[in-house]
Order: C-alpha cells, then sequence, then structure tokens
C-alpha cells in the first residue's frame, strides 16, 4: 500500500526546495553586490548613487580642465573664421573619447565682420591733425581680430564730434540741459550705458551720424554686436538657417528694423581721450570724466572746434557655423532631455567667456562616460550643447526664445534614441 504521510511531513521535492531556497538567494544577493546592482535595480543602473559616484571623479579634474583650456584658448576663433574650426575639433573628439555619442549640425546665419575703419582728428578747415588709432593698445601685433561693431553698416562722416558720456538717457537730457545738440555729429560714448545696440539707436534717434564707444581708461577695447530687436539671425527669425532654409530679403521690413541706422565703433579710451580733449562747447560735467581719465580736463563737451573723420565699411556675409551636440538616451523617459550647453565662440581667446564653460563642460562629459561604463543609465535623455556663433547676438536662438534648429536636431534625435 501507499504510504501516508503525517500532517506533519512533506514530499521531498517541497523539503529540497525549503533546503535550497536560502543558498539560492544568498548566491543572487552576492551576484547582485559583485555587479554593483542591489535588489530591484532596474538594468542599466548601478548600485552606487549617482551624485556620488559623479563627485568620486574629482580627482583630476583640475588638470583635466585646464588642459582643455589651453587648447580652446591657444588661439583667436571667432565664428565663421579659420580659427573656429579647430576648437571645434577639439571639442567633438573630447566628446567622442568620453564614448558618446555625438552628431553635428551646421548653419549658415548672416555674419557680420569689419572690411575697413579709418579715424582722423581735424581742424575746423579740415586739414588733418592725427591719424587715430581704431586698433587694441594691448594687440600691439593684430593677432586678433580687429575692434568692430558687428552688424553696424557702412558709412562715413566728417563732422564735429559731442562727448555723451555713457549714452544713456540721463545723459542726453543732460545736453538738453546744455543747449547741446546730436544732430549731424559724431557721439562719443563711454562703455557702461546698457547694451552698446541701445547706446546707438538713442543716438541716431537725436539725429547723430556715427557713434564711437569707447573702453574705460583701465580697460581694452570691448567688440559685440549692436543688433537691434532681440537675438536671433536677422534673416531666419524663428527657424533654423539651415542649408536651403528661406530666407527674408534685406529690404523686408522685420530685417531693416533689426540694423542700426547709423554706423559705429568700438574705440580705445586714449582714442576717445584725444577726441574729447579737443572739444569745446559747455564745460564738461566732473562726474563725466572719470569715465576716460580726464580728472583736471578742464575742456567741454562739445560741438567743435574740431571735426572727426570717421569711415567704416562692414563685410556682411552668410558664415558657416557648427553646432556639436552629444547625447546619452534616458531608461526612462527618454523623449524628455535635460539640456546641458555653453557657447564656444570667442570675439578673440575666450578664456573666461565662454571657454572656462566648455572646459568644464568637457570634463562633465568625462564623468558622464565613465559613469555610462561603469552601467549607470539616466533616467530622461542628457544632450550635451556646444553652440556656435552667440557673439553675433546669439544667432543660435530665434527671436521668439526657442533655439534655432532646436526642434529639426531634436525630431532627429527622437527616432533614433
Amino acid at each position: 500500500m501507499p504510504h501516508a504521510s503525517s500532517p506533519s511531513s512533506s514530499p521531498r521535492p517541497l523539503r529540497l526546495a525549503r533546503l535550497l531556497l536560502p543558498f539560492g538567494l544568498l548566491l543572487l544577493v552576492s551576484l547582485l553586490v559583485l555587479h554593483g546592482r542591489p535588489p530591484g535595480t532596474r538594468p542599466g543602473q548601478s548600485g552606487t548613487d549617482p551624485a556620488a559616484l559623479f563627485l568620486s571623479l574629482s580627482p583630476g579634474a583640475n588638470a583635466s580642465i585646464a588642459a582643455d583650456l589651453l587648447t580652446l584658448t591657444s588661439g583667436p576663433h571667432l565664428a565663421g573664421t579659420p580659427g573656429a574650426a579647430g576648437v571645434a575639433a577639439h571639442v567633438l573628439s573630447r566628446l567622442r573619447a568620453a564614448g558618446l555619442r555625438t552628431l553635428t549640425r551646421e548653419y549658415a546665419p548672416l555674419l557680420s565682420y569689419r572690411a575697413h575703419a579709418s579715424l582722423a582728428l581735424l581742424a575746423a578747415d579740415r586739414s588733418l591733425l592725427a591719424h587715430l588709432s581704431t586698433d587694441e593698445p594691448a594687440d600691439p601685433g593684430r593677432r586678433v581680430v580687429r575692434p568692430y561693431h558687428a552688424y553696424a553698416p557702412s558709412g562715413a562722416a566728417v563732422a564735429e564730434a559731442v562727448f555723451v558720456n555713457l549714452g544713456r538717457e540721463e545723459d542726453l537730457a543732460a545736453l538738453d540741459r546744455l543747449g547741446v545738440s546730436l544732430r549731424g555729429r559724431v557721439a562719443v560714448a563711454v562703455r557702461g550705458g546698457g547694451y552698446r545696440g541701445g547706446v546707438v539707436a538713442r543716438a541716431a534717434g537725436r539725429g547723430a551720424v556715427a557713434v564711437l564707444i569707447a573702453g574705460r581708461a583701465d580697460g581694452g577695447v570691448e567688440r559685440g554686436t549692436v543688433l537691434l530687436g532681440g537675438p536671433g539671425d536677422p534673416l531666419t527669425p524663428g527657424w533654423a538657417a539651415a542649408d536651403g532654409a528661406e530666407r527674408l530679403g534685406f529690404d523686408h521690413e522685420a530685417v531693416r528694423r533689426r540694423f542700426p541706422t547709423i554706423p559705429s565703433m568700438p574705440v580705445s579710451a586714449d582714442t576717445a581721450s584725444a577726441i574729447v580733449r579737443s572739444l569745446g562747447g559747455p564745460a564738461l560735467p566732473a562726474e563725466w570724466r572719470a569715465g576716460l581719465g580726464l580728472e583736471g580736463h578742464a575742456g567741454g563737451v562739445g560741438p567743435g572746434p574740431t571735426l572727426v573723420n570717421f569711415t567704416y565699411q562692414e563685410d556682411r556675409k552668410m558664415a558657416t557655423i557648427k553646432d556639436i551636440f552629444a547625447v546619452i538616451k534616458g531608461r526612462e523617459e527618454p523623449d524628455r532631455y535635460v539640456i546641458l550647453g555653453n557657447h564656444r565662440d570667442a570675439w578673440t581667446y575666450g578664456a573666461v567667456d565662454p571657454n572656462s564653460g566648455t572646459a568644464a563642460l568637457l570634463d562633465v562629459a568625462r564623468r558622464l562616460g565613465i559613469m555610462l561604463r561603469s552601467g549607470w543609465t539616466p533616467r530622461r535623455t542628457i544632450i550635451l550643447c556646444s553652440w556656435d556663433a552667440e557673439e553675433f547676438g546669439m544667432v543660435l536662438f530665434s527671436r521668439s526664445g526657442q533655439l534655432n534648429g532646436s526642434k529639426r536636431t531634436l525630431e532627429i534625435f527622437n527616432p533614433k534614441l
């Protein structure tokens, strides 16, 4: 007869399972610990706290960042110029060395460069008193791009000059009280009156024919844009300046109002001081003297009796720029993005602006690459960006505040994530 089991006994398979279960659990836990993956961790995750792991990679960061910064600033790299290519290549190679998936996008926005400029001080009878420098005193070898205002229109003027201090509304109101008009004259300002394009626009609104904006007595010459009406490529406002993209014409009202109506130029404090020291007219307000180091100068704000002979020729053209991206696909929400970026172009060497940030961005990429190799993956997609041509008025942005080309770029990312 078959043996009947008692209520206290168990079938043999069940007893064997009970014996093996603790051993199996111990083996499973051991394997998870060895692989750094605690129970409940999803595939592709590390058991280490991501923040702690990221910070644990700090040793050597100073050397890595310093080496990148040295390479990034070894030469001038204004957007659209040959020097920009080497910096772009370095950023791309470092992102690839980190093991990140990369891609690049090229655009052709309207950029603006200096073709020719001259400046002279004339006597009332138009005889030459002095040729004035349009260069930066700190760059006698002309190693970097010569000072200019991007998108300043070509033009020429031989006219009396008026010193407008910082070129703010209150400065122009002070000139009104002194009975001094800017109409038909060259406005000479000191940098510090807000956006330089606004200084030019205010002077133009008072009838000035040209504007010179000086660096302060203790500083250099500030290059920059005078584009009006917000950021973005003037010819593609709100969409990417990609190859074959629709572009507005220069006679379009939306384009015309983006450009100043009179030429302008950044100059050194020495150049501006030479002009202001030649002026007569109402006495120079005491508080206006410090910007150009004119303490003790008893001259006036102008106009005259001297004249300024100023010419500027702009080279405006479609230039190729390159944006660089590295993409880390998100684990749970790949269609949601964490974007970390910085521009790469600079008016000169760009050690502080922007490549202190670019060097830090590359070290972040290095650390993320190590974390990926350890088994970590982010919950959402991370996109590291290195943008070009920010210095020209953030032409990477449209006037609506959206990234020029961002929709197209993310559409490219999405299907292949």
